[in-house]
């Protein structure tokens, strides 16, 4: 079944894991900055305004070892049939005015 959120939504989601994992973990703000070569305001930024760059997502969730959560992003769509996977290859058609 699919959630239907919003992309604000997805982006307070977010925040919770990362803010519940670094509690978790028992590291300050400024030590999980710091383990991500993050600037302390930068990652206040994302917690309280919830604003970052995806290097610097990325960076977060590498230093909280959040593998799985990447690796989900990174996923491709898996192909239905043969004839999805013949034209995803083949080149588009030219269209004349």
């Amino acid at each position: 079944m699919y959630e239907l959120n919003t992309p604000k939504e997805l982006i307070e989601k977010l925040v919770s894991v990362v803010e519940n994992e670094r509690k978790m973990q028992s590291l300050q703000q400024k030590e999980l900055a710091s383990r991500a070569s993050l600037p302390l305001p930068t990652y206040k930024e994302f917690i309280y305004n919830d604003k970052i760059s995806l290097e610097n997502l990325f960076k977060l969730l590498f230093a909280l070892k959040l593998f799985d959560n990447i690796s989900g992003l990174l996923k491709e769509r898996e192909h239905r049939s043969i004839e999805e996977i013949k034209s995803r290859d083949s080149l588009p058609k030219r269209v004349r005015k």
